[in-house]
Protein backbone atom coordinates (compact mmCIF):
# COMPACT_ATOMS: atom_id res chain seq x y z
CA UNK A 1 0.00 0.00 0.00
CA UNK A 2 1.87 3.50 -1.03
CA UNK A 3 1.09 6.28 1.17
CA UNK A 4 -0.03 9.37 -0.33
CA UNK A 5 2.12 12.26 0.84
CA UNK A 6 0.99 15.78 0.93
CA UNK A 7 2.17 19.37 1.59
CA UNK A 8 6.20 18.08 0.79
CA UNK A 9 8.42 21.48 1.32
CA UNK A 10 10.96 21.92 -1.25
CA UNK A 11 13.78 22.83 0.88
CA UNK A 12 17.06 21.46 1.35
CA UNK A 13 18.47 18.85 3.47
CA UNK A 14 20.24 20.61 6.66
CA UNK A 15 22.44 19.77 9.71
CA UNK A 16 20.75 22.55 11.57
CA UNK A 17 17.91 21.22 13.60
CA UNK A 18 16.94 17.69 14.08
CA UNK A 19 14.38 15.80 11.99
CA UNK A 20 11.13 14.47 14.01
CA UNK A 21 8.42 12.44 13.28
CA UNK A 22 5.00 13.50 14.86
CA UNK A 23 1.97 10.46 14.97
CA UNK A 24 -1.56 11.04 16.41
CA UNK A 25 -3.39 7.96 16.59
CA UNK A 26 -7.19 8.31 16.82
CA UNK A 27 -10.28 5.73 16.74
CA UNK A 28 -10.53 6.77 13.04
CA UNK A 29 -7.61 7.66 11.08
CA UNK A 30 -3.50 7.87 12.11
CA UNK A 31 -1.91 11.40 11.15
CA UNK A 32 1.92 11.38 10.31
CA UNK A 33 3.74 14.17 10.20
CA UNK A 34 7.71 15.20 9.77
CA UNK A 35 9.51 18.34 11.27
CA UNK A 36 12.03 19.78 11.28
CA UNK A 37 12.24 23.00 14.02
CA UNK A 38 8.91 24.46 13.17
CA UNK A 39 9.07 23.55 9.51
CA UNK A 40 7.05 20.29 8.55
CA UNK A 41 8.90 18.56 5.80
CA UNK A 42 5.58 16.23 5.11
CA UNK A 43 2.36 15.09 6.38
CA UNK A 44 -0.37 12.81 5.64
CA UNK A 45 -3.06 9.72 7.21
CA UNK A 46 -3.88 7.05 7.05
CA UNK A 47 -6.92 4.99 8.07
CA UNK A 48 -6.95 3.43 11.86
CA UNK A 49 -9.22 0.52 10.86
CA UNK A 50 -6.88 -0.68 7.93
CA UNK A 51 -4.71 -2.08 10.85
CA UNK A 52 -5.25 -5.18 13.08
CA UNK A 53 -2.10 -4.04 15.00
CA UNK A 54 -0.22 -1.09 16.05
CA UNK A 55 3.02 -2.47 14.57
CA UNK A 56 1.51 -2.93 11.27
CA UNK A 57 -0.26 0.84 11.67
CA UNK A 58 3.91 1.84 12.47
CA UNK A 59 5.40 -0.15 9.67
CA UNK A 60 3.27 2.01 7.14
CA UNK A 61 4.14 5.12 9.16
CA UNK A 62 7.94 4.74 8.39
CA UNK A 63 7.42 3.56 4.66
CA UNK A 64 5.82 7.33 4.79
CA UNK A 65 8.81 8.05 6.68
CA UNK A 66 11.40 6.90 4.12
CA UNK A 67 9.47 8.55 1.43
CA UNK A 68 8.89 11.54 2.19
CA UNK A 69 12.40 11.87 3.98
CA UNK A 70 14.46 11.06 0.45
CA UNK A 71 11.30 13.03 -1.33
CA UNK A 72 12.58 16.49 0.67
CA UNK A 73 16.35 15.48 0.01
CA UNK A 74 16.71 13.85 3.44
CA UNK A 75 18.04 10.18 4.59
CA UNK A 76 16.28 7.89 6.82
CA UNK A 77 19.28 8.46 9.05
CA UNK A 78 18.22 12.03 9.36
CA UNK A 79 14.75 11.48 11.53
CA UNK A 80 16.58 11.50 15.51
CA UNK A 81 12.91 10.48 17.38
CA UNK A 82 9.05 9.35 16.73
CA UNK A 83 6.23 10.66 19.38
CA UNK A 84 3.22 9.06 19.21
CA UNK A 85 -0.18 10.66 20.62
CA UNK A 86 -2.97 8.71 21.79
CA UNK A 87 -6.43 8.91 23.56
CA UNK A 88 -7.19 7.19 26.85
CA UNK A 89 -5.05 6.42 29.98
CA UNK A 90 -1.05 5.32 29.32
CA UNK A 91 1.19 3.91 31.81
CA UNK A 92 3.78 6.33 31.23
CA UNK A 93 6.91 4.11 32.35
CA UNK A 94 5.69 1.37 29.78
CA UNK A 95 3.48 3.21 27.08
CA UNK A 96 1.20 0.45 27.77
CA UNK A 97 -2.69 1.90 26.77
CA UNK A 98 -4.85 1.04 30.00
CA UNK A 99 -8.34 2.24 29.17
CA UNK A 100 -9.99 3.92 26.37
CA UNK A 101 -13.63 4.41 24.56
CA UNK A 102 -11.69 2.98 21.48
CA UNK A 103 -8.89 1.06 20.08
CA UNK A 104 -9.99 -1.42 23.01
CA UNK A 105 -8.07 -4.44 20.96
CA UNK A 106 -4.43 -2.03 21.37
CA UNK A 107 -4.83 -2.55 25.12
CA UNK A 108 -2.48 -3.81 27.31
CA UNK A 109 0.48 -3.15 24.28
CA UNK A 110 3.52 -1.41 25.68
CA UNK A 111 4.10 0.97 22.62
CA UNK A 112 7.62 1.69 23.56
CA UNK A 113 8.30 -1.25 21.93
CA UNK A 114 6.16 -1.38 19.43
CA UNK A 115 7.88 1.89 17.91
CA UNK A 116 11.02 1.32 18.85
CA UNK A 117 11.54 -2.14 16.89
CA UNK A 118 9.79 -0.52 13.90
CA UNK A 119 12.06 2.73 13.94
CA UNK A 120 14.69 2.11 15.96
CA UNK A 121 14.38 5.33 16.72
CA UNK A 122 14.48 7.18 20.58
CA UNK A 123 10.31 6.96 21.21
CA UNK A 124 7.77 9.57 23.45
CA UNK A 125 4.60 8.99 24.04
CA UNK A 126 1.74 11.28 25.14
CA UNK A 127 -1.79 11.25 25.81
CA UNK A 128 -3.53 13.03 22.77
CA UNK A 129 -5.35 15.51 24.56
CA UNK A 130 -1.78 16.70 25.84
CA UNK A 131 -0.40 16.65 22.60
CA UNK A 132 -2.87 19.20 21.17
CA UNK A 133 -1.67 21.08 23.97
CA UNK A 134 1.87 21.19 23.46
CA UNK A 135 1.10 21.65 19.70
CA UNK A 136 -0.65 24.92 20.27
CA UNK A 137 1.45 26.16 23.10
CA UNK A 138 4.56 25.79 20.68
CA UNK A 139 3.02 26.16 17.31
CA UNK A 140 -0.11 27.96 17.64
CA UNK A 141 -1.27 31.38 17.49
CA UNK A 142 -1.23 31.93 21.41
CA UNK A 143 2.10 30.07 22.23
CA UNK A 144 2.87 30.27 26.04
CA UNK A 145 4.74 27.50 28.40
CA UNK A 146 1.72 27.30 30.79
CA UNK A 147 -1.13 26.39 29.29
CA UNK A 148 -4.25 24.59 29.54
CA UNK A 149 -6.41 22.41 26.30
CA UNK A 150 -9.66 21.93 26.15
CA UNK A 151 -11.13 19.12 23.80
CA UNK A 152 -15.15 19.95 22.87
CA UNK A 153 -16.73 17.29 21.68
CA UNK A 154 -18.43 13.73 21.88
CA UNK A 155 -16.37 14.29 25.44
CA UNK A 156 -14.66 16.86 27.45
CA UNK A 157 -10.83 16.42 27.21
CA UNK A 158 -7.78 18.36 28.45
CA UNK A 159 -3.92 18.82 28.86
CA UNK A 160 -2.31 21.09 30.88
CA UNK A 161 1.65 22.42 29.90
CA UNK A 162 3.68 23.72 32.64
CA UNK A 163 6.80 24.94 32.06
CA UNK A 164 7.02 24.31 28.69
CA UNK A 165 6.41 20.44 29.60
CA UNK A 166 3.23 17.91 29.72
CA UNK A 167 1.51 16.89 33.17
CA UNK A 168 0.33 13.37 32.70
CA UNK A 169 0.14 12.79 36.16
CA UNK A 170 1.30 10.04 39.00
CA UNK A 171 -1.48 7.49 37.29
CA UNK A 172 -2.24 9.46 34.00
CA UNK A 173 -5.08 11.30 34.57
CA UNK A 174 -3.09 14.51 34.74
CA UNK A 175 -5.41 17.38 32.87
CA UNK A 176 -8.62 15.40 32.71
CA UNK A 177 -10.65 18.17 33.40
CA UNK A 178 -13.82 16.49 31.42
CA UNK A 179 -13.84 14.47 35.27
CA UNK A 180 -14.33 17.93 37.35
CA UNK A 181 -17.48 17.92 38.88
CA UNK A 182 -19.55 20.86 38.24
CA UNK A 183 -22.85 19.57 39.69
CA UNK A 184 -22.89 18.15 43.54
CA UNK A 185 -27.18 17.64 43.90
CA UNK A 186 -28.64 14.43 44.09
CA UNK A 187 -29.74 15.11 40.46
CA UNK A 188 -26.55 15.85 38.89
CA UNK A 189 -26.20 14.05 35.54
CA UNK A 190 -24.18 10.91 35.33
CA UNK A 191 -20.79 11.10 33.20
CA UNK A 192 -20.09 8.04 30.81
CA UNK A 193 -17.87 7.12 33.18
CA UNK A 194 -20.44 6.76 35.83
CA UNK A 195 -19.69 9.42 38.02
CA UNK A 196 -22.40 12.44 38.98
CA UNK A 197 -22.11 15.55 38.23
CA UNK A 198 -18.48 15.60 35.80
CA UNK A 199 -18.43 18.40 33.49
CA UNK A 200 -18.23 16.02 30.17
CA UNK A 201 -22.13 15.23 31.15
CA UNK A 202 -23.17 18.93 30.89
CA UNK A 203 -20.42 20.42 28.22
CA UNK A 204 -19.58 17.29 25.87
CA UNK A 205 -21.97 16.82 22.62
CA UNK A 206 -24.54 14.47 24.81
CA UNK A 207 -24.85 16.99 27.98
CA UNK A 208 -25.61 19.42 24.85
CA UNK A 209 -27.98 17.58 23.56
CA UNK A 210 -29.75 16.52 26.85
CA UNK A 211 -29.64 20.13 27.90
CA UNK A 212 -31.83 21.78 24.65
CA UNK A 213 -34.43 18.74 25.72
CA UNK A 214 -34.62 19.57 29.06
CA UNK A 215 -35.13 22.73 28.36
CA UNK A 216 -38.03 22.49 25.70
CA UNK A 217 -39.52 20.07 27.88
CA UNK A 218 -40.07 23.46 30.50
CA UNK A 219 -40.86 25.60 27.86
CA UNK A 220 -43.71 26.31 25.91
CA UNK A 221 -41.66 29.28 23.94
CA UNK A 222 -41.45 28.45 19.91
CA UNK A 223 -38.18 27.06 19.26
CA UNK A 224 -36.36 25.92 15.60
CA UNK A 225 -35.07 22.78 17.81
CA UNK A 226 -38.48 21.16 18.31
CA UNK A 227 -38.57 20.96 14.10
CA UNK A 228 -35.60 18.64 14.53
CA UNK A 229 -35.80 14.69 15.37
CA UNK A 230 -32.22 13.94 15.15
CA UNK A 231 -30.74 16.91 17.86
CA UNK A 232 -27.22 17.43 17.98
CA UNK A 233 -25.09 19.92 19.37
CA UNK A 234 -24.19 21.49 15.65
CA UNK A 235 -28.09 21.90 15.02
CA UNK A 236 -28.03 23.80 18.16
CA UNK A 237 -25.57 26.06 17.03
CA UNK A 238 -27.10 26.84 13.72
CA UNK A 239 -30.50 27.45 15.91
CA UNK A 240 -29.11 29.55 17.95
CA UNK A 241 -27.00 31.47 14.92
CA UNK A 242 -30.67 32.26 13.23
CA UNK A 243 -31.49 33.42 16.84
CA UNK A 244 -33.54 30.62 18.49
CA UNK A 245 -33.66 31.56 21.80
CA UNK A 246 -33.79 28.52 23.45
CA UNK A 247 -30.87 27.35 21.98
CA UNK A 248 -28.94 30.62 22.83
CA UNK A 249 -29.54 29.49 26.05
CA UNK A 250 -28.51 26.44 25.83
CA UNK A 251 -25.18 27.53 24.21
CA UNK A 252 -24.76 30.15 27.57
CA UNK A 253 -25.72 27.59 29.96
CA UNK A 254 -22.71 25.07 28.31
CA UNK A 255 -20.07 28.36 28.33
CA UNK A 256 -21.44 28.60 32.29
CA UNK A 257 -19.99 25.24 32.87
CA UNK A 258 -16.85 25.70 31.37
CA UNK A 259 -15.94 28.77 33.09
CA UNK A 260 -16.95 26.80 36.23
CA UNK A 261 -14.73 24.10 35.49
CA UNK A 262 -11.95 26.41 33.80
CA UNK A 263 -11.87 28.40 37.23
CA UNK A 264 -10.96 25.48 39.31
CA UNK A 265 -8.29 24.49 36.77
CA UNK A 266 -7.02 28.31 37.18
CA UNK A 267 -6.64 28.48 40.64
CA UNK A 268 -4.53 25.43 40.72
CA UNK A 269 -1.72 25.12 37.49
CA UNK A 270 -2.79 29.31 37.44
CA UNK A 271 -2.15 29.21 33.48
CA UNK A 272 -1.43 31.92 31.25
CA UNK A 273 -3.50 31.02 28.37
CA UNK A 274 -7.06 28.29 28.01
CA UNK A 275 -7.74 27.35 24.70
CA UNK A 276 -10.91 25.58 23.25
CA UNK A 277 -10.96 22.94 20.43
CA UNK A 278 -12.56 20.37 19.01
CA UNK A 279 -15.74 19.70 16.98
CA UNK A 280 -18.31 21.67 19.71
CA UNK A 281 -17.14 24.93 19.41
CA UNK A 282 -20.69 26.36 18.12
CA UNK A 283 -18.72 27.96 14.89
CA UNK A 284 -15.44 30.18 17.12
CA UNK A 285 -14.65 33.24 15.64
CA UNK A 286 -17.09 32.31 12.94
CA UNK A 287 -20.04 33.28 13.82
CA UNK A 288 -21.31 35.45 16.65
CA UNK A 289 -22.96 32.48 18.62
CA UNK A 290 -19.59 31.30 19.22
CA UNK A 291 -18.02 34.57 20.00
CA UNK A 292 -20.90 34.93 22.30
CA UNK A 293 -19.99 31.62 23.69
CA UNK A 294 -16.50 32.31 24.41
CA UNK A 295 -17.46 35.84 25.97
CA UNK A 296 -19.56 34.23 28.48
CA UNK A 297 -16.80 31.40 29.31
CA UNK A 298 -14.89 34.52 30.19
CA UNK A 299 -17.24 36.59 32.02
CA UNK A 300 -17.80 33.32 34.10
CA UNK A 301 -14.23 32.38 34.71
CA UNK A 302 -13.92 36.22 35.88
CA UNK A 303 -17.00 36.11 38.29
CA UNK A 304 -15.87 32.80 40.09
CA UNK A 305 -11.87 33.94 40.21
CA UNK A 306 -9.86 35.94 42.11
CA UNK A 307 -9.17 39.25 39.93
CA UNK A 308 -5.12 38.14 38.88
CA UNK A 309 -6.71 35.22 37.42
CA UNK A 310 -9.99 36.60 36.38
CA UNK A 311 -8.62 39.75 34.42
CA UNK A 312 -5.14 38.11 32.90
CA UNK A 313 -6.33 34.68 32.04
CA UNK A 314 -6.41 34.61 28.02
CA UNK A 315 -8.76 32.32 27.16
CA UNK A 316 -9.20 32.07 23.79
CA UNK A 317 -10.20 29.21 20.67
CA UNK A 318 -7.14 27.04 19.52
CA UNK A 319 -5.85 27.47 16.00
CA UNK A 320 -3.77 24.29 14.56
CA UNK A 321 -7.01 22.15 14.05
CA UNK A 322 -6.29 19.11 13.53
CA UNK A 323 -3.21 19.38 13.55
CA UNK A 324 -2.46 20.06 17.08
CA UNK A 325 -1.92 16.50 18.12
CA UNK A 326 1.26 15.33 15.53
CA UNK A 327 2.72 18.64 16.07
CA UNK A 328 2.59 17.79 19.68
CA UNK A 329 3.69 14.37 19.40
CA UNK A 330 6.63 15.66 17.59
CA UNK A 331 7.81 18.44 20.12
CA UNK A 332 7.23 15.98 22.76
CA UNK A 333 9.61 13.23 20.88
CA UNK A 334 12.09 16.03 20.87
CA UNK A 335 11.82 17.06 24.32
CA UNK A 336 12.72 13.33 25.13
CA UNK A 337 15.62 12.93 23.02
CA UNK A 338 17.15 16.12 23.22
CA UNK A 339 16.58 17.01 26.97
Amino acid sequence: MNTQISSIIDMPATESEPVVMGIDLGGTSVKLGLLQGEQIIARTSILTNEYDQPRDAFIQARRFAEQALTSAGYQFEQLQAVGLAMAGVIDEATATLMETANLRAWHGIGFYRELQSVFGKPVAVINDANAAALGEACYGEHPADSLTFLTLGTGVGGGVIVGGRPINGEHGCGGEIGHVTIEYGSDARRCGCGKPGHLEAYAGAGGIVRSAQELLAESSQESLMREIDDLTSEKIADAAEAGDKIASQVVRQTAIYLGRAISMLAHIADPDVVLLGGAVTFGGHATSTGRGFLRSIREENARLSLQQIGTTIEINFASLGNDAGMLGAARHASQIAFR
